[in-house]
């Protein structure tokens, strides 16, 4: 296995990390096996996040999976697994594993008595207050409830994910837009007209600035796996004469998977918002791609009001992580550094 996992985009967004010790990511999993596994048993809707949304956002590598599959969670003390997690981050990353424990433990809808005193002895063995404990459990409900209804937007079955028949020259989607989105396959000409219609529309007020594009390639084609070239050429593309009425139509065309004209027009706010500048152009440019998408208009407003509400959620979590702000301010730094 490797020593060092560099982690993905999403995971330096999430833990303002870069390369960390795989011996401390593997011990940060086996906690959280231990902490969701308290109550006699690691459901198959616990370990499903564990293994699909968590491992996804860190980009852990396949051994980590037969590691993990073969820990006895049950025979496990956290006095020996915490003092192994050692990250130097930008973060405190005690506080994310509490919160991270108290996530898996909530992914099978059931957060019982015995997961919430493993999360007050981890926290006591962290050293981390039991207020501030009692702070990332009500976070934790509250980003329940945003992304319950996200999942009713992108109508999102909880228990199986359907998946579509994949036509010809297409691939399997990520694990994140599986998971995320119930995006099952994908191709180079799916995603790059997408891409284009975000650029378009990110556009639209006549600049694609630095903020959108670091958020389309280093958070959205990244947790798509977007080839390389296609992010190139997306990022690339001359967005002023993009026309949303020649894209759409064309993106439609390819024989989609279901739901992705709604995922289109919500990465579209997210990516036009990335910038914290939402102006009336970019605004009535997603309201000409959700008729193009054959989207309501109460959909698209949902959309906003849905991001307005992961917005404020989001900044709580940095706040509670101490996430410094200039941490995102030297990623988009080097982002741009490391440009194409």
């Amino acid at each position: 296995m490797k020593n060092i996992i560099q982690g993905s985009s999403a995971a330096k967004s999430i833990y303002g990390c870069g390369d960390v010790p795989a011996d401390s990511w593997l011990n940060y999993a086996f906690a959280l096996l231990t902490v969701a596994g308290a109550d006699g048993e690691v459901s198959a809707g616990e370990m499903e996040w564990l293994m699909n949304d968590f491992m996804a956002i860190i980009d852990a590598p396949e051994e980590f999976l037969k590691e993990i599959g073969q820990f006895d969670y049950k025979a496990a003390s956290l006095e020996d697994i915490l003092p192994n997690i050692q990250f130097d981050v930008s973060i405190n990353h005690k506080r994310a594993l509490l919160y991270d424990a108290i996530k898996m433990s909530h992914a099978d809808n059931e957060y019982s008595s015995r997961e919430r005193e493993a999360v007050r002895h981890s926290a006591e063995l962290l050293q981390v207050p039991v207020y501030m404990a009692r702070t990332l459990e009500g976070l934790v409900n509250t980003e329940k409830s945003i992304e319950a209804t996200r999942r009713s937007i992108f109508e999102l079955d909880d228990q199986i994910m359907q998946r579509d028949e994949m036509p010809a020259g297409t691939r399997v989607a990520s694990r994140l837009m599986q998971y995320n989105f119930g995006i099952s396959f994908t191709s180079d000409e799916i995603e790059k007209g997408y891409g284009l219609a975000l650029m378009a529309i990110a556009g639209a007020d006549g600049h694609v600035s630095d903020s959108e594009r670091d958020w389309y390639k280093h958070i959205f084609a990244s947790m798509a796996k977007t080839p390389r070239h296609i992010v190139y050429q997306v990022i690339n593309s001359d967005y002023i004469n993009l026309r949303l009425e020649e894209i759409i139509p064309r993106l439609l065309k390819q024989g989609l998977p279901h739901g992705i004209a709604k995922t289109l027009l919500y990465n579209s706010i997210k990516m036009a918002r990335a910038d914290e500048h939402y102006p009336q152009a970019e605004r009535d440019a997603v309201a000409e791609a959700a008729r193009l998408l054959d989207i309501p208009v109460s959909i698209a407003n949902t959309m906003n009001y849905l991001i307005d509400a992961e917005d404020k959620v989001e900044k709580m979590r940095k706040t509670l992580f101490e996430l410094k702000s200039a941490n995102k301010a030297n990623l988009s730094a080097k982002a741009r550094l490391q440009g194409f």
